[in-house]
């Protein structure tokens, strides 16, 4: 490799590396799993738990690590939330919340069904990711390059 390419190259990937560590994660997982994350207000949804919430760190910092909290509500209509605001323990390497639902409330053979079935539906999606990627490797990943190589970087122009 050419000392100019070789410097952009590494010059992107220094870049690359001090994107990736200016973000922190916050997972949310509910028990049992499946309920709709939203923030305390219900005014911003972040999908269904398990989710993944990335913040800016350098906008975490500003803010004191605090973020607005969160809400679960499972399909039954029971809820569960956290502290309002919430502090991210962990601005380095992010921090996960578990929000249990409420013993007692009405509704739970709904929600273990909801959480069965995505449980199904994830293990059928990790089998076909799987299955891509077995195929992927015993395809090779093109002209020359590879499993099944052969001569390996010889011949191949």
């Amino acid at each position: 490799m050419k000392p100019a390419r070789l410097t952009a190259g590494l010059s992107a990937l220094a870049a690359l590396l001090l994107l990736a560590g200016c973000t922190t994660y916050v997972t949310v997982v509910t028990d049992p799993e499946g309920a709709a994350i939203t923030d305390p207000t219900g005014a911003v949804a972040y999908g269904e738990s398990p989710v993944e919430i990335a913040y800016s760190r350098s906008d975490l910092e500003r803010a004191g690590a605090m973020v607005p909290g969160y809400k679960a509500t499972w399909p039954s209509g029971a809820s569960a939330s956290t502290a309002s605001p919430l502090a991210v323990t962990d601005l380095r390497y992010g921090m996960t919340v578990v929000l249990k639902r409420p013993e007692g409330a009405p509704g739970l053979e709904k929600d273990l069904a909801h959480a069965l079935k995505n449980a199904q539906t994830r293990a059928r999606n990790a089998e076909a990711e799987r299955d891509r990627l077995q195929l992927y490797l015993d395809s090779g990943w093109g002209p020359g390059w590879g499993p099944g190589w052969g001569g390996g970087w010889h011949g191949h122009h």
